[in-house]
């Protein structure tokens, strides 16, 4: 049974049994011309309304059997029931005019309960770190729901000239959908002057993947405008949204604005810190790692067990000086870069290249034995033979060296493959072949840039 007074611009819940009694003081309704209530007032009799689903009834009121009974000059009782209601109308108002005679207002320890629910809410919102704006606004979106006891829940705000959309199922542990009209409705609910409710939604109103009976929509910040967020009862579960419930939205709401922004502050911020991260390992002319992105691999090489294999290829590039000195430093850095092109193009994608410093790299190659590390040196000599750097014409030349990682030591077997590359770069020298330590440059484009 449910208690409404009746006021100047509608009614409000004062008791009752039941729901009436949960949620006195936390229902207001206006002249709603289509409830059991004002048409019971109006008429000065008896209403009913039976239905084979739960229909709403009053505000956030719901039920499949209804009366209303009138009593007095101020007071509509309802009576509410999944069954058929099969009372005369003498007992109906009997029974409405002892509820309505057993009616004291709220009481305090109800008010109380109501303000604890409140704080209690808040705190649970607030008792949380917000790293990103995507998990801040999961978690917003689950508290809100538990608090309301929605079964759905979404969420969409503004990031960084994008929209980010979340939704939660409280039934369900993996994210939910939502359907673009539910993303549009979102959207236009942003900046709104308040909230917006539907005691009752629309036939084929989906939030969150669920079709809703009825749906609370928030907007979050004012200046600037952030997003919304709605909370939606089931079909399955159909009730609307009291007062009570209406004021705990728009608490979470308002609190959300400063975790949401929060959130925001914290991943811009952790984003640069990743980028000057990602810079301080980067080498600035190559794009490839530089000494200290080979020290932590080096260093991550040795912690890791599984890994204590492998081999390291010392690379140096021969005849650098002879390019900076016959076409300028821009062509000897046109040739580094090739060359940093050239060893990445011819690793795996987990392997590790870096520059060692001027005209120096060296290669990590993780997990491989001696038949695929030399199967690597080997697409580095043929890559040697095809490569051009086509402003001169100059094709890069190497002296290689290759060591096996053991017991992990990284740096250890670098050294050892430096040893090896500083041999055969002297070997070659000697030899006075093709490959000695030098570019091979295309004599006639050469010859032909003179002539032009």
């Amino acid at each position: 049974m449910l208690v409404f007074e009746h006021s100047g611009d509608g009614f409000a819940l004062v008791g009752g049994l039941g729901r009436g009694a949960s949620w006195a003081g936390i229902v207001d309704v206006g002249e709603e011309r289509d409830s059991l209530v004002d048409r019971a007032w109006r008429i000065g009799t008896v209403a009913r309304r039976d239905a084979a689903k739960p229909a709403q009834i009053v505000g956030p009121y719901y039920a499949r059997h209804a009366v209303a009974v009138p009593v007095g000059q101020q007071h509509v009782v309802v009576f509410g029931s999944d069954r058929a209601i099969d009372l005369r109308e003498s007992e109906l108002v009997r029974w409405a005019a002892a509820v309505v005679d057993g009616t004291h207002g709220v009481p305090a320890d109800k008010l109380l309960a109501d303000e604890l629910e409140l704080v209690h809410v808040l705190r649970a919102l607030m008792a949380y770190r917000p790293d990103n704006v995507r998990d801040t606004l999961r978690h917003v979106a689950t508290v809100a729901a538990s608090a309301l006891s929605c079964e759905v829940a979404a969420i969409r705000v503004e990031y960084g000239g994008e929209w980010i959309t979340e939704a939660i199922a409280l039934n369900s542990i993996t994210a939910e959908p939502v359907e673009p009209e539910s993303a549009r409705y979102l959207t236009l609910a942003t900046g709104a002057a308040g909230p917006l409710v539907e005691q009752a939604a629309r036939p084929g109103s989906w939030l969150a993947g669920t079709e809703v009976a009825s749906h609370l929509t928030l907007p979050l910040g004012t200046h600037p405008a952030l997003g919304a967020l709605a909370l939606g009862h089931s079909l399955a579960k159909p009730r609307g949204f009291t007062s009570l419930c209406q004021r705990i939205g728009r608490a979470v709401a308002e609190a959300a604005d400063l975790l949401i922004t929060q959130a925001a502050t914290r991943e811009q911020l952790a984003a640069e810190r990743d980028l000057l991260e990602q810079i301080s390992v980067t080498d600035a002319l190559t794009g490839i790692g530089n000494r200290r992105a080979w020290d932590a691999a080096a260093a991550e090489g040795a912690d890791d067990e599984a890994r204590a294999g492998g081999y390291v290829l010392s690379c140096d590039l021969d005849g650098l000086k002879a390019v900076n000195d016959r076409y300028g430093h821009a062509a000897g850095d046109a040739l580094i870069r090739a060359t940093a092109d050239l060893l990445t193009a011819c690793v795996r994608d987990s392997d590790v290249v870096a520059r060692m410093g001027g005209d120096e790299f060296a290669v990590l190659l993780r997990d491989a034995d001696r038949e695929a590390a030399s199967a690597v040196r080997a697409r580095i000599r043929r890559a040697e033979r095809l490569w051009r750097v086509t402003e001169h014409g100059i094709t890069p030349r190497f002296s290689l060296g290759l060591a096996p990682i053991l017991d992990g030591d990284v740096e250890d077997a670098r050294q050892r493959a430096d040893v090896l590359m500083y041999a055969s770069k002297r070997r070659r020298c000697r030899s006075g072949s093709r490959d000695s330590a030098s570019p091979v440059i295309d004599r006639r484009r050469s010859s032909g840039a003179r002539r032009r």
